[in-house]
């Protein structure tokens, strides 16, 4: 019975899904055929938002009748006008082709990020969230989230700026060691080596695995009994019992250093996706620059810095600038490796520390807030790196 049931669930949200699209399409082919009879604008307003409302209400998506018509009153008056005085009829099927994905990404995309903006506006949390689910309204607070947002901690322990300072120090680091390992392997890799491609199949596995899977199977390399880095440690200090007197030996990495195995694992998983994008341009690159090099004597390193770097720019800036918003981003490493559901504070960094503000503290509106602050400092970041990258290629 519970696989019929399941089977019977599938079958409906694909129905569902199927319905959703043909009413999708069928308005838009509306709003082609007839954008330029005289009744076009009325007819619509009449007839779609009452339809679509109607919708709403039978799949129980909303409480009361007078918003889903509210809104999508608004929203056809506004389409009606875009296809009659913009599209006129023009690009029937490009626009049929893309209208249901840009509807899936907006009820996706752009609809969480609007409400996330008005949450941070007003204030939900335990005391409150009765009273929203009640009445539909929530007190208006004006910016006193964002205020708090840099005045009041997210946790019990570590302050806003701490955790600015440890997540800008955890993504240089990262970066630095994953663009840094990444290319000398691609230096590797770009010669003419044998089993260059079982090399490149192997490196490229701690990426291409699921990351759950990576984490939690290097996590237990740091056990501190059992781990094979306590393991060498202890291997390498009977050998040479001189690092012993230097302070080499076992650690409790997941308890003393969480930040450390963190970051190391990070670089370990990170390093492989480099490693493919640089080695992707080195090979782009035309043998005759170096041929050209090696008529004018030039040394191994000489090449690398005239030739191999400049070159090598184009694919690397883009490259950094997403490994940069990832690993800023990068809760996965640090919620596997430590328990983040309310464990220790030492590894948190920005966006594990606004994890626990909206799941741990309940601080709904203030947790909007502060990931409104994220998405704008990430936001910065990606245009500083782009703008630099454009200058770049000016200079050149």
């Amino acid at each position: 019975m519970d696989i019929l049931y399941s089977i019977y669930e599938i079958l409906w949200f694909a129905l569902i899904v199927v319905t959703g699209i043909a009413l999708i399409e069928g308005c838009c082919y509306y709003h082609f055929r007839f954008h330029d009879r005289p009744w076009f604008i009325p007819a619509a307003l009449a007839v779609l938002p009452a339809s679509g409302a109607a919708g709403c209400l039978a799949l129980g998506l909303v409480a009361e009748p007078v918003k889903p018509f509210l809104w999508l009153l608004g929203s056809e008056a506004l389409i009606a006008l875009f296809f009659k005085y913009v599209v006129k009829g023009r690009n029937t099927l490009p626009y049929l082709l893309l209208a249901p994905a840009f509807i899936g990404l907006a009820l996706l995309l752009v609809y969480p990020f609007v409400f996330e903006i008005y949450l941070s506006f007003h204030d939900l949390k335990l005391t409150t969230i009765m009273a929203w689910k009640n009445t539909g309204s929530l007190p208006f607070v004006g910016l006193r989230q964002y205020a708090d947002v840099f005045t009041t901690s997210p946790l019990s322990e570590v302050t806003f700026w701490a955790l600015l300072g440890r997540t800008l120090w955890w993504t240089f680091i990262n970066v630095f060691f994953h663009v840094a390992g990444g290319f000398a392997l691609a230096l590797l890799l770009n010669n003419n080596i044998r089993f260059k491609g079982f090399y490149r199949t192997l490196l490229i596995i701690p990426w291409a695995m699921p990351q759950v899977v990576a984490v939690l199977a290097m996590r237990g390399e740091f056990h501190s009994q059992y781990g094979f880095i306590n393991i060498m440690l202890v291997k390498l200090a009977a050998a040479w019992p001189f690092l012993a007197h230097l302070g080499l030996g076992p650690a409790q990495w997941l308890s003393n250093y969480p930040l450390t195995t963190c970051t190391l694992i990070n670089v370990w998983l990170g390093i492989p996706f480099m490693m493919v994008v640089i080695l992707g341009g080195l090979q782009s690159i035309s043998s005759s620059y170096y041929d050209a090099a090696d008529i004018d004597g030039a040394s191994y390193f000489q090449k690398l810095r005239f030739i191999t770097l400049p070159l090598i720019r184009p694919v690397l800036m883009p490259a950094v600038t997403l490994g940069t918003v990832w690993t800023f981003n990068n809760i996965n490493v640090i919620y596997l490796v430590t328990g983040q559901s309310g464990g220790t504070e030492r590894a948190d960094i920005l966006v594990s520390a606004l994890y626990k503000a909206a799941f741990t503290y309940n601080r709904y509106s203030y947790s909007a807030a502060f990931a409104i602050v994220i998405f704008a400092m990430l936001f910065f970041i990606s245009v500083f790196y782009l703008k630099s990258f454009d200058a770049a290629k000016e200079d050149r």
